[in-house]
């Protein structure tokens, strides 16, 4: 029974998320969603609409060349990729007052392993209400950025708002040329806010509001998930500006702080990529890899993760068979999953970089890796090299937003359904290493 349900959360996922983006392409070809003199073609629809579902924020056309209304579509297409169809229903479902019947209730309880059938309604709710907060205050603070900053009162209005949703939904859509370069400091604050509480999970916020309730102390992912964001936010700050100093490039602390907070998959900017220093762009291919938190907007491989295996390095190199976090023992199974995970990632990006090659052979082996892991990670940072692709290279970027967005999650819904207790024992080994 509990493979059937793993199973149809598998086919829910992958069906409701290709739809989503047949249709996003449907809309994004009706008249009035480019600019005048403007033509999409099917194969720039359907690459932007899956990046805008996908929540990647690579693009083969101008998010400017679009008209208001293109933009309002993008940016509806991005809000729904976010949330997650299935989590979408579920607060649907709740805010009609009908609730969650028993086998919709197992599936997402199936999903979010971290959380009892009891408290699954309480974080689909908490998925919507969590979302539109955070956006409609950061809409208010980026709104504030562009009047301070001269922008028309009537005119920043749709502009802010995309770039609200974007950010949180770590997508890395904007409608300016320059991504948030030319921004107020306080627009691009309020962005990078929002793409750290994106990327923090619903899981870590549904935990912060039980603990405030119960008065009780956080879980253990909630503070790996805090103290991974924060760890690489400062390291990746501190590197940035001074990778950026040895190699005299133009970056200040606040260009570093944006970049380490957006590179984590969000997709914004305020410096060129091509002003950077090649460690620079080594150290963003790292942090798209490493990504965010599990339950969140962005891709990666995770931050708790990266944390498994560290804890687990280092409990190895200190002569320690149990693998400790925060006082507390993670279980092998977690360790095992989390070293499956990481050498899987690096597996396929590198091969995706081969790909990439194949299909954009003038550019340079760092750049078809950075393509492919912002691509596979749904980052969209990008030197713009989808705008050089033929419809085979467009096509292989768009296989690759979409397994970067529902290939990990469908992979542990694959290894939870095949979880077994084993009757046989084998006798025990030991290989050498190294």
């Amino acid at each position: 029974m509990a493979n059937l349900f793993v199973k149809r959360g598998q086919l829910l996922f992958l069906l409701s998320f290709a739809v989503l983006i047949v249709i996003g392409t449907l809309l994004l070809k009706l008249p009035g969603t480019m600019r005048p003199g403007v033509y999409l073609r099917w194969i720039d629809a359907f690459f932007t609409a899956t990046s805008a579902v996908c929540i990647t924020g690579l693009t083969s056309v101008e998010i400017y060349e679009f008209s208001p209304f293109g933009q309002v579509l993008i940016t509806l297409l991005v809000e729904l990729g976010g949330i997650g169809i299935m989590t979408l229903s579920a607060s649907i479902l709740l805010a009609l007052g009908r609730g969650l019947s028993f086998s919709d209730t197992l599936l997402i309880s199936s999903l979010n392993d971290n959380f009892s059938l009891r408290g699954s309604e309480g974080l689909t709710r908490t998925v919507l209400h969590y979302m539109l907060i955070s956006e409609f205050f950061g809409w208010i603070l980026i709104y504030a950025g562009a009047l301070l900053q001269g922008d028309g009162v009537w005119s920043s209005i749709g502009p802010s708002a995309m770039i609200a949703v974007t950010s949180f939904c770590n997508a890395g859509f904007t409608p300016f040329a320059d991504s948030m370069a030319s921004q107020h400091h306080l627009s691009q604050f309020a962005s990078a806010a929002l793409n750290i509480l994106g990327g923090l999970g619903v899981y870590v916020i549904y935990d912060f509001v039980c603990a405030w309730r119960k008065k009780s102390r956080l879980r253990l992912h909630s503070r790996i998930v805090l103290w991974g964001s924060a760890s690489l936010l400062i390291a990746g700050t501190v590197l940035f500006y001074l990778f950026a100093c040895h190699n005299h490039a133009k970056m200040d602390w606040f260009d570093a702080f944006f970049l380490s907070a957006t590179s984590r998959t969000a997709g914004f900017t305020t410096v060129p990529l091509t002003g950077l220093p090649s460690t620079s762009i080594a150290l963003i291919i790292l942090l798209m890899m490493i990504g965010t938190g599990p339950g969140s907007t962005g891709g990666g491989m995770k931050i708790t993760t990266v944390a498994i295996a560290f804890a687990a390095i280092k409990s190895t190199i200190s002569g320690n068979r149990d693998v400790l976090l925060f006082k507390r023992k993670i279980p092998m199974d977690n360790v095992l999953r989390a070293f499956s995970i990481i050498v899987i990632y690096a597996l396929i990006c590198g091969l995706a970089a081969i790909g990439m090659h194949l299909f954009y052979p003038q550019g340079s082996a760092e750049i078809n890796l950075f393509e492919a892991t912002s691509a596979l990670t749904t980052t969209g940072l990008s030197f713009g090299t989808p705008h050089f692709l033929g419809i085979g290279g467009k096509l292989f970027m768009i296989g690759l937003m979409y397994f970067g967005r529902l290939g990990p999650y469908t992979i542990m819904l694959f290894l939870l359904g095949r979880e077994k207790s084993g009757h046989l024992h084998y006798p025990e080994e030991r290989v050498i290493i190294g």
